[in-house]
């Protein structure tokens, strides 16, 4: 034993003897210490990295070796190095690349642990820092900010061109620009241009933006699409975890939770007006996830963005969208200080798929920001004071201020647009779009008709119904408008019309004024609450096909006016006055009888009343100038509340009652798991009335999905004078399906819903009923829920959905001549992108 402990120790002294401990320190030419480089020991598995500091420790068995130091972007250097090493220090010197230099990354076939992983130390230190950068590190700021928006045709041929521009094809030729691949041809169709100056106060959290010209040319007057499609980007801010694009969340490249999407590359490292700079590309990791594809770089000391290109991946299927591209760049201001200097957003759209041979339209963002002015205060009233644009021509400037901002390039393509617009083909092509995004064809007679989807339904009162509409349409800043339709049914051989007409009576403040009449056949209880629609909008007469008979429809006379006033942006209130005469459309089926307070049973009733309301979307993005404003596809609350008040012996009034309502709308963001939309409504009438000026739950008898509504309920199933109610869809935006290896190639995305109601009705309003419905309210609380799939169709029209709904029980009251009702359906949705 004493023999076998001598070994040992002598085995063991000439071990450590043989040992190799290193440390040392690692820096470039300017004395900045470099972290992440690794050093490692040659020909042998023992290496390490240098930590924030540059330094390093190394401890090998070898006893002599060459120590190899690399580092992407700097020229490799190695050294010889044994036991008498002790400490190093290193300059290592940068390779001579250049910032624009083109390189292809592709996506890692071995992903690295995140700790392993040494863009993961960078991105780290962006993390801490993403809260409080650029322009958040000045207390005040000033800048001139240059907005332009282009859409044109993209991957045109010549032989497109020859047919557009025949005589002048030769001239053409040499003006018209090529598309982004360097083949084919691109033609823009309209252009607008902004210049404005924006003032920061970081103190108060103020920001003032005064435009200071505008200016546009083009197709740009036959509706609204192009405006929704040029709106598509808003401000992308890459700092946040999630970024909301077409009203879904797609996950930051610079989340703090990036790597459960990404595969993160370090690339390269570049010097850059003497600043090092590390460039870091990343992949979605697995196709079909809401993220994007590109590369940025990031200075070091500072850990800013300096520059950022991304894409969405092509494997993610939105509809009509074939590519969009992202740019930004920024510049150093102060050592520290990174302003943003560039965003370029770009967007392709096709029509039926992603083949790059077909034409599509383009769609072009950029925006400059210059003229920067930092930590000059102004006056804090001058913070507060708002101008806002409230006419379409507030801003136009003379020629001569857009000789002296514009570029050549510019210049050239207002000239191009001025030219096509007046070609037929062009004026074709874009009639098509509108027509088919709004419904509406053009007539260029100052009106539209349509919208087309709604030219034929059936029912069982007036059997197959036509029905067509129209509106007044000369630009979409009209301050006047006039929609209205006139239908005939086959089997009742009646006419309906009605019509409404609004005006914009001021621009500040916005006040809109509107007043209408309809003659027509409607399907009351089809939604719970109406504030601004003067006109039913009822999908219950609408519907080509649906379960069941249905003949609970009533024929409406009305006159209605409204008033609106907006006391700022998103927040509007506004007064109501009606005037109807209801009855049933058929009282051989449906009777809406009731006993009035002489005990008289009456069939028919006049409704006088009064609306009193007030609506709050905060953060919705709002343009348009006109009396018909257009909303943008961004996600943000809805909140309404109203107080409705009828009157009897007013213009022939029948019913004194009041009547509180309210509803409130969350779409909630959940990152990669995909958006929650939850919707809450209550109300509660007051006062002795019947059915027509009750609340029934919201049935849908049709094969269609209808938003807030009861598939497996017939309409009049429940009434109710007190009501609660919830709609929860959850979408997963492709989050789960994306996971399994066989269906994630359909690019289907899943979905599930429930829904639920609860109310009473009172023993009065029971006691004066003498119709066929008997009254039955949900005291019990009554749901639905399912699961769906959408994202179904073929190429770029996947706007398809079909869910499958299950319901809970109930039991229909003695007497009810309603049919039991299915306890499982599938429904079809239809949902077109933005």
């Amino acid at each position: 034993m004493k023999n076998l402990l001598t070994l040992l120790l002598i085995l063991t002294t000439s071990y450590l003897s043989a040992q190799i401990t290193l440390q040392g320190k690692i820096v470039d030419e300017f004395n900045t210490p470099l972290p992440f480089v690794n050093v490692v020991l040659k020909n042998t598995t023992f290496g390490t990295t240098t930590d924030d500091d540059g330094k390093f420790y190394l401890k090998t068995p070898k006893n002599r070796g060459l120590l190899e130091i690399s580092f992407v972007g700097f020229q490799k250097q190695t050294l010889k190095v044994n036991q008498k090493t002790k400490f190093l220090n290193i300059v290592l010197r940068e390779e001579s690349n250049q910032l624009d230099e083109v390189v292809i990354v592709t996506k890692p076939k071995k992903r690295l642990k995140k700790k392993e992983n040494p863009a993961y130390k960078i991105l780290k230190e962006v993390w801490k820092r993403k809260r409080k950068n650029g322009l958040d590190l000045v207390n005040h700021y000033q800048y001139k900010k240059n907005t332009s928006i282009e859409i044109g045709l993209n991957n045109l041929d010549t032989l497109f061109l020859k047919k557009l521009f025949k005589n002048e094809y030769k001239q053409a030729i040499k003006e018209v620009q090529y598309d982004s691949d360097g083949i084919n041809y691109y033609i823009p169709i309209y252009i607008n241009e902004q210049v404005s100056n924006i003032y920061g106060n970081n103190v108060s959290n103020a920001v003032r933006e005064d435009i200071e010209a505008e200016k546009s040319e083009g197709l740009n007057a036959q509706g609204f699409v192009f405006d929704r499609m040029a709106n598509t980007f808003q401000n992308i801010d890459v700092f946040q975890n999630d970024i909301t694009l077409l009203r879904k969340s797609f996950v930051s490249p610079l989340s703090t939770d990036g790597f459960s999407t990404y595969d993160y590359v370090l690339y390269d490292s570049i010097v850059d007006n003497n600043r090092k700079l590390y460039n870091i590309y990343f992949f979605p990791r697995r196709d079909g996830d809401l993220a994007f594809q590109g590369n940025l770089w990031i200075a070091d000391k500072s850990f800013s963005v300096k520059k950022l290109k991304m894409k969405v991946h092509k494997s993610i299927n939105l509809n009509f969208v074939r590519g969009l591209t992202f740019e930004k760049e920024f510049e150093v201001r102060n050592d520290s200080i990174y302003i943003p200097t560039k965003n370029a957003y770009e967007g392709d759209f096709t029509f039926l798929d992603k083949n790059d041979s077909n034409k599509g339209l383009t769609i072009k963002k950029n925006i400059t920001f210059e003229n920067y002015i930092l930590n000059k205060p102004l006056s804090e009233k001058f913070y507060e004071e708002k101008i806002e644009k409230i006419r379409p021509n507030q801003y136009e400037k003379g020629d001569a201020y857009w000789d002296s901002v514009q570029n050549d390039e510019s210049k050239k393509t207002y000239k191009l647009i001025k030219n096509v617009k007046k070609k037929k083909q062009i004026k074709n092509i874009t009639g098509l779009i509108n027509t088919v995004s709004s419904g509406y064809i053009n007539t260029n007679l100052g009106f539209q008709v349509g919208p087309f989807w709604t030219l034929f339904a059936n029912n069982q009162v007036e059997g197959f119904r036509t029905k067509l509409g129209f509106r007044t349409f000369v630009t979409k800043d009209d301050r006047f408008r006039l929609t209205g339709h006139v239908a005939y049914g086959f089997k009742d051989k009646k006419v309906k019309y009605a019509a409404e007409g609004r005006y914009l009576l001021s621009y500040k403040p916005r006040i809109a004024i509107g007043a209408a009449y309809q003659k027509d056949i409607e399907q009351l209880g089809s939604t719970l609450l109406n504030t601004t629609q003067l006109l039913g909008r009822s999908f219950g007469t609408a519907a080509v096909f649906s379960r069941g008979d249905n003949y609970f429809l009533s024929n409406v006379e009305k006159i209605a006016t409204n008033f609106d006033y907006q006391i700022q942006q998103n927040l509007h209130f506004g007064i109501n006055l009606s005037h109807a005469k209801i009855s049933s459309a058929d009282e051989r089926y449906f009777s809406m009888d009731y006993i009035d307070e002489n005990g008289d049973i009456q069939s028919k009733l006049t409704d006088v009343a009064s609306d009193i309301y007030l609506t709050y979307t905060p953060g919705r993005f709002v343009y348009g100038l006109g009396v018909e404003r257009r909303f943008g596809k961004n996600v943000f609350p809805t909140l309404v509340l109203n107080y409705r008040k009828g009157y009897k012996d007013v213009f022939n009034g029948t019913h004194n009652y009041d009547k509180i309502q309210f509803k409130y709308n969350q779409p909630i963001l959940l990152s990669k798991f995909g958006i929650l939309d939850a919707t809450f409504e209550a109300g509660k009438t007051f006062g002795n009335v019947p059915i027509a000026l009750l609340s029934p739950v919201p049935a849908n008898q049709s094969f269609s999905l209808v938003k807030d509504t009861f598939t497996l309920l017939n309409y009049y199933d429940f009434v109710t004078d007190e009501y609660l109610a919830g709609h929860f869809e959850h979408h997963f935006n492709g989050y789960i399906l994306n996971r399994i290896p066989l269906l994630k190639k359909l690019k289907l995305r899943s979905l599930v819903t429930f829904r639920a109601a609860y109310g009473t009705v009172s023993a009065e309003n029971k006691a004066i009923n003498a119709g066929n419905v008997n009254y039955n309210a949900p005291n019990k609380v009554y749901y639905e829920y399912g699961f769906g799939l959408e994202n179904i169709g073929y190429g770029n029209l996947r706007f398809l959905r079909v869910d499958a709904i299950w319901r809970s029980n109930y039991t229909p009251p003695v007497g009810s001549t309603v049919a039991p009702t299915p306890k499982f359906a599938i429904r079809i949705g239809i949902k077109p992108g933005l």
